[in-house]
């Protein structure tokens, strides 16, 4: 398998402590009627004990041109303990041709088998802080008649050990704009348009996700203005350090402005 982008990794400890009597205890905080708690298990077998049991990989998805590539590397940049993983390039990486010749040569359903077995790799190659570029595809399979539907294989092999799946959803006209006329993009569908593919994807996208940002519609729109891919990065990453109990690097910057 082929790493496309990685930095050493700053590995935080899992938040544990052995107390007087060499016992194990676990720290896990989350949100409880909108207070937060903090609790701590002492029997690192409860169900709480490995809520914040360190650092987790974090996933990307959404529909094409939604930005998951810009924004990944915003992360990236602020945060360079994430490993990132593109998993269009690692199918290509692992079938030796372009995705558009994978599908021309082997069809949809081959080139989502291929997709099933990134994901689990990506997934499992790292112990944690592994950011994932997923494709627009990532939550999809297809039936015995050849029909998309919801793929509950890929989503569990992303969220593989505490993964943490986040949904930039986009307005599907600024999809269309962003995509056209890019080539490296095969056609979804000989029958149906890019909107109305766009449009069956949406709840599945949602029903993957662990948190959803609306990333707007335009910049002229005052109900939903476009929101810059730097914003969007500093509210993945803020909602992320909160989830896995892990704090931001020790830096001024951006992050911390949320502009």
């Amino acid at each position: 398998m082929m790493m496309l982008s990685s930095v050493s990794a700053l590995c935080a400890s899992p938040r544990a402590s052995r107390d007087g009597r060499g016992r194990e205890r676990a720290r896990a905080r989350g949100y409880r009627g909108g207070v937060r708690a903090s609790i701590e298990v002492e029997d690192a077998m409860h169900p709480f004990a490995d809520v914040n049991d360190g650092p987790k990989n974090l996933i990307l998805i959404g529909g094409r041109g939604c930005g998951k590539s810009s924004v990944c590397r915003r992360i990236q940049a602020f945060d360079k303990r994430f490993k990132t993983f593109v998993l269009d390039d690692l199918i290509v990486y692992e079938a030796g041709m372009s995705i558009p010749a994978i599908v021309e040569a082997h069809g949809w359903r081959y080139f989502r088998d291929l997709e099933y077995k990134v994901c689990q790799k990506a997934a499992s190659a790292f112990d944690g802080w592994t950011l994932i570029d997923a494709g627009g595809g990532v939550v999809v399979d297809l039936d015995e008649n050849g029909n998309e539907m919801y793929s509950e294989r890929k989503v569990e092999a992303l969220k593989a050990n505490g993964g943490k799946v986040v949904f930039l959803d986009r307005d599907i006209e600024y999809l269309c704009r962003r995509i056209a006329g890019d080539s490296n993009r095969p056609d979804l569908s000989a029958t149906a348009s890019f909107t109305e593919i766009m449009e069956r994807r949406h709840p599945w996208y949602s029903r993957a996700a662990d948190f959803i940002i609306d990333g707007g519609r335009s910049a002229d729109d005052n109900e939903r203005p476009l929101m810059k891919k730097k914003r969007i990065a500093s509210r993945v990453l803020r909602w992320y350090y909160d989830v896995v109990g892990e704090d931001p690097p020790p830096l001024d910057g951006w992050f911390d402005l949320d502009v």
